[in-house]
Parts: structure tokens; C-alpha cells; sequence
């Protein structure tokens, strides 16, 4: 298992397992997901009070970070030309892109939102920049969109996860 760059002209299909780097990106990013899928339907069902308060800032928190993750694993993927183990299946492709842009919409949507609704602190004395004026409305129905979406992505991480069983399942273990 190496951090480094895969060597040129390895086909990671047929090669070896991808690098360190990679691999902890991608858990990082699932563990955020996950985590952030769990806050907010959380927060949600508490409504008010010092516990809803400090999931939100903590949700938004990880919310934030999720996203920069994101720009760091889309660079990192484009720089170091990774591409996926398994894109045999027709559905493979089509499912990380969609990953990809619900990682980037889904964020970008909660960001806008609480911009919009005027609450952007978050954690540790930081504050998010304003990508909404609070004047511009329709803050309730970013967050909703938001909502819905996050759902959404997490229907896409099941069936992301049932695609790389499946695969794992068929794989040859000469190729590991």
C-alpha cells in the first residue's frame, strides 16, 4: 500500500489496489457523509433547545469540511489520474458522477441556505462567507432542496455500495 501516485499507464481495473491517499479520502468522505446524514435528520427531529443548536453548528461545520474534502479528492483524482477498480459495470460511471455532484450540490445548497436564513457560524468561533443575502429569501426552500437531496445521495452511496460488493464479490483474487 503506497500514498504515492499510481505509475503511469496502470490500469487500476487489472492493478493494484489504489493508493493511501485515495483510500483515505474516500473514507473520510463516506465517515462525513454518513455522519452528516445522521446530524441532520437528527437536528431535525429535535427542533430547538442547546442540543439542536450545537448539532446545527456542527452540521454545518462538517458540512463545510465535506465540501473542501471534495475539491481536495476531485483534485487529487484529476492530478493523479485515478480512475475506479471497478468500472466494468454500465452503472459504475454514471454513479461516481453523480456522487460527485451531489457531494458538490448538496453542500453547496445547505451553504446557500443558511446564508440566505442569516446563520452561518459554525464551530470554534468560524463563520461561513456570505454566498446569499439574507434579503434574497428562499431560505426555507434551499434548506428543503438540501434536505431532499441529501437523501437523495445517500440512495446513491446505497446503491455505490451494493455496485462495489457486487463487484468484490465477482473479482478474481489473482488481481489483488
Amino acid at each position: 500500500m503506497s500514498i504515492a501516485f499510481p505509475k503511469p499507464g496502470t490500469d487500476m481495473a487489472d492493478g493494484p489496489s489504489l493508493p493511501l491517499a485515495a483510500k483515505v479520502l474516500h473514507w473520510l468522505t463516506a465517515a462525513l457523509v454518513l455522519g452528516l446524514f445522521a446530524t441532520g435528520v437528527t437536528m431535525k427531529q429535535l427542533g430547538q433547545g442547546p442540543a439542536a443548536d450545537l448539532l446545527y453548528l456542527g452540521h454545518k461545520t462538517a458540512g463545510a469540511l465535506l465540501l473542501c474534502l471534495v475539491l481536495v479528492r476531485i483534485g487529487y483524482r484529476l492530478f493523479a489520474q485515478i480512475t475506479a477498480r471497478w468500472q466494468k459495470g454500465a452503472a459504475s460511471r454514471p454513479v461516481h458522477a453523480l456522487l460527485y455532484l451531489g457531494l458538490l450540490v448538496v453542500p453547496l445548497l445547505g451553504w446557500a441556505g443558511a446564508s440566505s436564513y442569516g446563520a452561518r457560524q459554525l464551530l470554534f468561533g468560524l463563520s461561513l462567507p456570505e454566498i446569499r443575502s439574507p434579503e434574497a429569501g428562499h431560505a426555507e426552500l434551499l434548506l428543503l432542496s438540501h434536505a431532499w437531496l441529501a437523501f437523495g445521495l445517500i440512495a446513491l452511496v446505497v446503491v455505490h455500495i451494493g455496485l462495489a460488493l457486487g463487484d468484490y464479490l465477482v473479482r478474481d483474487p489473482k488481481t489483488d
